[in-house]
């Protein structure tokens, strides 16, 4: 379906087939800068679920993104057909899409996906693996998500206007969990952030998706005084920009964990359920928190025989200390605590 000799064939037209979630679509913009610049000249448009729509829209990566619905596919299928692309690239739940598309070209790891070890295989390498044969790979790739000087005077405003000065430390907290999974306890959340502002004089930026406004809220209740403030509801790419300044984002969403990957933003990553082997925070200065249950890591995400005991298990005193440890140390190593 595509010959390992690929990079040397003339490529005018390539389509990617990302995923449903931010998280995951970030995870695979390593393997997705090692094809655009195999073909530099090319263009490159991306499918994605719904929920993309920030990660690909001015994407410097993609002339084009086209929303696709397992609700209506066919809608879909009928214009990515007509645009006959050179290459198609499958690296999303739709490993079978290619199948069904006109394409000069097409790759799909549908049953190297299927085969592989998942489990103990960061996400980003496992694609970076698949596309190494025909495209290389970087010896240190990282999550690449794109803000404009616009994002970022955005982001500055909003932070002069609470008074935020461009000198002053701030760290960032993301309570909500992902669709579908229970968040760390508000409590724990509010007390941890407290600590912190007593011992470094931080500010704290509550952030993450406007359905998560209550809960943010809350927290702020709790932490009942200080420099906080509430920017749930912000833009994917002026949360970036906020990242990009911040000392440390505390969270426990995959999306706002990648986010700060790609800004190089240090992340304590709060995991209860769910699998930081494959799905947790990468870059340089990252701290897994989690309870070490026997069950650990699983996919438990609405339900749980345990009621997410794991989550309540951690500690407030734990991400505390790992806040710490970035805070105090500026150029620590990978840390990756399992």
């Amino acid at each position: 379906m595509c010959p390992k000799n690929i990079k040397d064939i003339k490529i005018k037209k390539i389509l990617v087939i990302g995923s449903d979630s931010l998280a995951r679509n970030l995870l695979l913009t390593p393997s997705i800068k090692k094809i655009k610049e195999a073909f530099r000249e090319a263009e490159m448009d991306i499918v994605a679920g719904p929920s993309a729509v920030e990660f690909a829209a001015e994407h410097p990566f993609f002339r084009s993104y086209i929303p696709y619905s397992i609700r209506n596919p066919f809608m879909f299928l009928k214009k990515a057909r007509k645009r006959r692309y050179d290459l198609i690239v499958s690296f999303g739940s739709g490993r079978l899409m290619p199948y069904f598309l006109r394409g000069k070209y097409r790759l799909s790891f549908f049953w190297k996906y299927f085969f592989s070890d998942k489990n103990f295989t960061m996400e980003s390498d496992l694609a970076l693996n698949f596309i190494e044969p025909f495209f290389g790979r970087d010896d240190a790739p990282r999550v690449f998500f794109p803000v404009t000087a616009r994002d970022r005077d955005s982001a500055a405003e909003r932070l002069k206007n609470d008074g935020v000065k461009s000198s002053e430390r701030f760290i960032v907290i993301a309570p909500g969990a992902d669709a579908g999974r229970k968040p760390w306890p508000a409590e724990k959340f509010a007390k941890a952030a407290k600590e912190l502002m007593e011992i470094y004089g931080t500010t704290v930026i509550l952030a993450g998706p406007e359905k998560s406004r209550r809960y943010s809220e809350k927290i702020k209740a709790l932490i009942g005084g200080g420099h906080v403030y509430n920017y749930s509801g912000a833009g994917m790419k002026e949360t970036a920009a906020l990242m990009d300044r911040a000392d440390l984002l505390i969270t426990g969403s995959l999306d706002y964990m990648h986010l700060a990957g790609a800004a190089k933003c240090p992340v304590v990553a709060i995991f209860g359920p769910g699998n930081p082997y494959r799905y947790g925070p990468v870059g340089t200065k990252n701290i897994v928190v989690h309870s070490n249950l026997e069950c650990f890591p699983c996919r438990a995400k609405k339900y749980c025989r345990r009621n997410f005991l794991c989550l309540e298990k951690i500690k407030p005193e734990q991400v505390l200390k790992a806040a710490m440890l970035i805070m105090d140390e500026k150029e620590q190593p990978l840390l990756f605590n399992l």
